[in-house]
């Protein structure tokens, strides 16, 4: 969740309202750390008579920033200047960026050191690399590429650990795929021939094949990789169909179950 420095004008940012004051609200940004602040104008597009009927304090808040004055340490924000859409997709950037803080945390506590040290080791040098927090987490699980984190100036104790607790938070589940698939074949043993084909490719893909009536067959495979998968699937199929084909025979892809 941190961010270093300050953040930009136009940015959308996370804040908790730590104080209501008569014409302003106190916002604590949790990305930055840092205090900014809402002028009761700016709360809202209708007029705002009491601050608390808007907002509440300790309420979690997603708001635009309007202005940064670094000399003066003053950020200025606006809620009313943020539609819908992007509140949404900012708060569940947040969430996200939430959860990925935790799974650092216990990176830290396994190297037996502090956030804000693991942020300094690694954490920042993600973000850098990956854009998120979590997005770093999940394709360092998928890559297991303990020289890669070294190539970004992390220390291999921590490369290795972070690569061990990021599998273990993105371990796969296995899932099963299903393609439909219809296929005829007008020769007098076309069923037998059907058969014959359906388990070269059983052999060769390592899939499972069922009949569901005729004319159609189903392909499925378990797998923890769906992209993997879906492109066996996919390359059995045309297989099949491939083999229909040069006996005179015709098939298809019905759809992706």
């Amino acid at each position: 969740m941190k961010k270093e420095g300050w953040p930009k004008k136009r940015e959308i940012v996370v804040g908790t309202v730590i104080r209501i004051n008569p014409h302003s609200v106190i916002i604590r940004l949790e990305e930055y750390n840092k205090e900014a602040m809402i002028h009761v104008s700016e709360l809202a597009r209708r007029f705002v008579k009491n601050i608390k009927d808007v907002v509440k304090k300790g309420q979690l808040v997603v708001a635009t920033v309007m202005d940064v004055d670094k000399d003066k340490g003053h950020i200025t924000l606006s809620l009313k200047r943020i539609n819908k859409y992007d509140a949404d997709a900012k708060l569940k950037e947040y969430k996200r960026e939430k959860k990925a803080e935790s799974i650092l945390s216990m990176v830290a506590k396994s190297m037996k050191s502090d956030i804000d040290t693991a942020y300094e080791k690694a954490g920042f040098k993600l973000k850098q690399e990956y854009g998120e927090l979590f997005h770093a987490f999940q394709q360092i699980a998928e890559e297991n590429d303990v020289e890669k984190l070294i190539k970004l100036g992390i220390d291999k104790k921590w490369a290795d650990k972070i690569i061990d607790i990021s599998k273990k938070q993105f371990e796969a589940k296995e899932k099963t795929i299903k393609m439909k698939i219809s296929l005829i074949c007008p020769e007098p043993d076309g069923i037998n021939k059907i058969k014959n084909i359906l388990e070269s490719a059983i052999k060769k893909y390592k899939i499972n094949i069922s009949y569901i009536s005729a004319p159609e067959y189903s392909l499925e495979i378990k797998t923890k990789k769906l992209k993997e998968g879906d492109k066996t699937l996919k390359s059995a199929a045309q297989f099949i169909i491939n083999k229909i084909t040069k006996i005179h025979g015709s098939g298809y892809i019905i759809s992706d179950q």
